[in-house]
């Protein structure tokens, strides 16, 4: 009977991915009677997988997905992609503030332009770049954007040789498809039918002048959780993610210096000398500025993050919530930077953050609460 559905438990269905925060969402839905794993591939009220493995045009529809509690949820956006991928982010963010005199993207974000290897000279952000070179010993920082865990970063002084480091990326990817090819039994080889254009790149203003705790630089990773109906949450913990080297602007190439990526710092023998994980947390940063006397400094860099965190999400929350067939929600990964001022820099939003595993418990529970929950109110 109708009654007896409305009685019956939810179903959720998860496909096997890297996310610690998600896996642990699963256990707190399986931890509860009205809730329940299902093996089926097709009948569930929420899917849980990542991102690229969404199948976002059949959701909700001919049966895929949903039940008489409405339409299916997912645990990604689709629309998050205009600031979770670099470049995006950099277009997005532009757009918006551009549209909104409230809103200045100088604030917040470091000087960036965003080249693409080999393209013509004049074009535009490469040719700004190169009018803006009065200092030619000014130190950028080039990022791929679809780069992850550190990988392509290149630090180097001067713009002349930051376009020359973007452009290197044709060099290095023509040396790798002449590489001779493979010897197995294969007979067919695939032929490009349309070339795959290279991948845009950040060109940003380093900042030469980060706070350091003990000499040694960090960056900030906070958490925001934007809900199917458009609502945006702060979680009131973050991960200070410090180096395993003295910061030294006299040491570009020194990685574990300069780049706080976790997959970075595991490279450095010093890893874990400091801190456990390199990893410190909110308490501890306080702990740092009040023994400095600045306590009133971490009031401030919380509130620079939660203003950058409602500008951003703000480019793209009308595409997060989902459509009429599905809904949607996602915790997102903000990183910030903060100077020895204590202006706070955002660095870039992940779509597929990782927290700290004393954190993740915590945040996960928060999650099937404010979204899931929110969604399908819970049955006794």
């Amino acid at each position: 009977s109708e009654t007896a559905k409305h009685d019956d438990p939810y179903l959720y269905s998860s496909k096997p991915g890297g996310s610690s925060m998600y896996a642990e969402v699963e256990r707190v839905l399986a931890s509860r009677a009205d809730w329940q794993a299902t093996s089926s591939k097709s009948s569930f009220d929420l899917l849980i997988a990542e991102r690229w493995d969404l199948p976002y045009a059949r959701l909700g529809r001919d049966g895929f997905g949903g039940s008489c509690s409405g339409p299916p949820m997912v645990n990604h956006a689709r629309g998050s992609k205009a600031i979770t991928v670099k470049g995006l982010m950099v277009k997005s963010l532009r757009a918006y503030c551009e549209g909104h005199e409230s809103a200045n993207i100088h604030e917040f974000l470091p000087e960036t332009f965003l080249l693409t290897p080999g393209e013509k000279s004049n074009a535009f952000d490469r040719a700004a770049l190169l009018a803006s070179a009065t200092d030619e010993n000014k130190v950028w920082i080039c990022k791929p954007t679809g780069g992850a865990h550190g990988e392509g970063i290149e630090i180097c002084v001067g713009s002349v040789e930051a376009v020359k480091r973007v452009d290197a990326w044709l060099e290095t990817t023509a040396a790798k498809k002449t590489a001779p090819p493979k010897t197995d039994d294969t007979k067919f080889e695939r032929i490009p039918t349309r070339p795959k254009p290279p991948p845009a790149w950040l060109v940003q203003s380093y900042i030469v002048n980060p706070m350091l705790i003990d000499g040694r630089k960090f960056d900030i990773r906070a958490f925001a959780l934007v809900t199917h109906d458009n609502r945006v949450f702060w979680y009131r913990d973050f991960i200070v993610r410090t180096c395993s080297e003295k910061f030294d602007m006299s040491a570009l190439s020194n990685r574990t210096a300069h780049i706080s990526n976790h997959c970075v710092q595991t490279t450095s023998d010093n890893f874990g000398a400091f801190e456990e994980g390199n990893e410190m947390f909110a308490k501890d940063l306080l702990r740092v500025l009040e023994k400095k006397g600045s306590a009133e400094l971490f009031v401030s860099i919380e509130t620079q993050m939660r203003k950058a965190v409602s500008r951003t999400v703000a480019c793209a929350i009308d595409q997060m919530g989902g459509t009429t067939d599905y809904h949607a929600f996602q915790v997102l990964g903000f990183d910030f930077m903060p100077d020895e001022f204590g202006t706070v820099w955002l660095l870039e939003v992940n779509g597929s953050a990782a927290a700290a595993k004393r954190m993740t418990p915590a945040i996960s529970r928060d999650v099937v609460e404010l979204a899931v929950d929110r969604r399908y109110p819970p049955k006794k």
